[in-house]
């Protein structure tokens, strides 16, 4: 009888072992990655999906949510992928400075790391390779040489605003511009090239396609494809023109919002000297506190307003204790500037633009973690481009505001609706008036 029985069962264990077997493999695909972070608090999981029906409720605006929820550290899963968030001035501190050599690189998503550009970048780059790479290009952004770049600075902005003197009250896609001007600094400061995209026909484009939304964004795009990314071997990571450009883009449009601040920016600007009197990189840093990277009053505080890089990747390279939780090596954990930047704790009155909250007399800039607001992130990993790129934006307005003023064109969207990515991006511009000063 027991012969007849094995004779019966037995080809049935192959594909039964088979089917548990698969089982097992899939429970491990889709749990493995959860089961090293499974102590940090989150809320519960979908498989495949993960939380990504959360980020479809509550927009960019989940991760503020979920902190509330779970306090200052916690679990997100983006489908299968556990992101372990971190919403906390001291835990960035620690992440970013004092684990530094435990937690050395960026977590990189598949569909970027894929990327020859990102695979070549300072911005994903690892390890070795990355340190090289970054010691290869400070000298770019070496104090002597920032200084060296004002005069051509100065005249990529004057050739951008060229054809605003032509101009009557006429509408362009700001931040259009301010793109095409940041990629032309960036490219003259890092290749030597002249890529030509803020001269004058360039802004006359702008004004006359205001209403084909994003075409100039597009024309930009396709241009760095062409010219700079396949420039491998120069291995230089242009985010930073855009960056740039978002930051400038805010500073313009939330003056134009505050004419207060405006007002204060005016008389500062104005006292400085006569119009034809160019400000050197020594002005910048003494002359015009309402502007200078000390305070940031105005800049600093558009930048918490519009935080660029809403979150920070980070990767552990080896097991790693964060916030009272034991991390396995290849963790990724993502620090959240976007959170910290509209905590109460850290701003009150977090919706309001105050660029006064940053002057040093303040006491709420005294009491502030300093680390609160790390719109460059932080450690050694920080953006190394920051004093650059404040540089640009200090000169931009003050060349700006000396001539010109900025009003919200009527056909502009309120809120400014944004799109989320690597870095924060305006969907539709950032379309203002020009008005003449008189």
């Amino acid at each position: 009888m027991s012969t007849d029985l094995q004779v019966l069962f037995t080809p049935m264990v192959t594909p039964l072992c088979t089917v548990l077997a698969m089982l097992l493999g899939l429970l491990g695909y889709l749990y493995g990655p959860y089961w090293g972070v499974r102590k940090v608090p989150g809320p519960p999981v979908i498989p495949l999906l993960g939380h990504l029906p959360l980020m479809a409720k509550h927009g960019p605006d989940v991760f503020t949510f979920l902190a509330k929820l779970y306090g200052p550290i916690f679990r997100f899963h983006m489908g299968r992928q556990p992101l372990i968030i971190v919403a906390d001035p001291e835990l960035c501190r620690e992440i970013g400075i004092k684990k530094f050599k435990d937690i050395p690189n960026r977590s990189i998503p598949s569909p970027i790391s894929a990327s020859p550009l990102h695979q070549k970048g300072l911005f994903f780059t690892r390890d070795a390779v990355w340190s090289t790479m970054r010691n290869s290009i400070l000298s770019v952004y070496q104090p002597s040489h920032l200084a060296s770049l004002v005069p051509t600075m100065q005249s990529f902005i004057e050739s951008a605003t060229e054809n605003f003197q032509s101009l009557k009250e006429e509408e362009i896609t700001f931040s259009n511009l301010s793109l095409k001007l940041a990629t032309d600094v960036i490219g003259q400061a890092a290749f030597g090239v002249d890529f030509g995209l803020s001269k004058p026909q360039s802004t006359s484009d702008s004004v006359n396609s205001f209403h084909s939304q994003g075409k100039d964004n597009t024309d930009v795009s396709e241009f760095i494809k062409q010219h700079i990314y396949s420039t491998t071997q120069l291995k230089m990571d242009l985010s930073g023109s855009a960056t740039t450009a978002f930051t400038l883009s805010s500073v313009v449009y939330l003056i134009a919002q505050h004419p207060e601040v405006e007002k204060k920016l005016l008389a500062e600007i104005d006292g400085f000297g006569p119009h034809e009197q160019m400000p050197t990189a020594q002005d910048l840093q003494n002359e015009f506190p309402y502007l200078d990277q000390a305070s940031l009053q105005v800049v600093k505080e558009a930048m918490r307003f519009y935080v660029v890089s809403p979150l920070i990747a980070r990767e552990t390279s080896k097991e790693v204790e964060i916030g009272g939780y034991l991390l396995p090596k290849g963790t990724w954990i993502w620090l959240a500037p976007g959170v910290l930047a509209k905590d109460p704790k850290n701003f009150p009155e977090p919706d309001k633009f105050k660029p006064e909250r940053f002057d040093p007399n303040c006491e709420e800039e005294k009491r502030r973690h300093p680390y609160a607001l790390i719109p460059f992130g932080l450690g050694p990993r920080a953006c190394i481009g920051q004093k650059f790129s404040i540089q640009e934006i200090k000169l931009s307005l003050i060349h700006l505001y000396r001539k010109y003023l900025f009003r919200h064109s009527p056909r502009m969207e309120k809120p400014l609706e944004l799109d989320f990515g690597i870095v924060l991006n305006f969907r539709h511009g950032v379309k203002l008036r020009i008005v003449k000063r008189t």
